[in-house]
């Protein structure tokens, strides 16, 4: 396993190339950092292996990273929720955002909807601009949409 996470840091920060210009003072600092960085790597790939249910460090940092993207695109989802639904006197253009996300028009047209919608009216604790969605507040749990949650039984019944 320590074989496999010295060479899984090499693959993940390589050793710097020199510059023709550079001093060689400068490259070996840059080296120093680098070595010093996948040393720090190691460590953290032997630790996140030790905790994995297949102490594999290949397979923990595949679903590390795997966890960071799917953060990453929450992120999004709710960052273009918010531009598009919430932000007065106009909403950014589909383009710009698009640019901006790495994606094509009609992807960040249809990337967020109305949980990430609620998400953000609950965050900012206001309704968007179009009157569709408001804040959950306090027990309002079941204003979620249906497929999460379902309102609470009637008393009466």
């Amino acid at each position: 396993m320590k074989e496999i996470t010295e060479e899984l840091a090499k693959v993940l920060i390589p050793e710097p190339v020199k510059d023709d210009d550079e001093k060689p003072a400068d490259y070996a600092a840059r080296a120093r950092s680098a070595s010093e960085a996948r040393n720090t790597l190691v460590g953290e790939l032997m630790m996140a292996a030790g905790a994995s249910p297949a102490e594999d460090p290949v397979l923990a940092r595949l679903g590390e990273l795997a966890a960071q993207r799917r953060e990453i695109q929450r992120q999004i989802r709710l960052i273009t929720a918010y531009a598009r639904e919430f932000v007065r006197p106009e909403p950014y253009r589909l383009r710009a955002l698009a640019e901006a996300a790495g994606m094509s028009i009609s992807t960040i047209r249809t990337v967020y909807d109305t949980e990430d919608k609620i998400a953000v009216a609950t965050r900012i604790g206001r309704k968007d601009v179009k009157n569709t969605v408001h804040p959950v507040v306090g027990d309002q749990w079941w204003r979620l949409p249906a497929r999460h949650t379902t309102p609470p039984p009637s008393p009466d019944r």
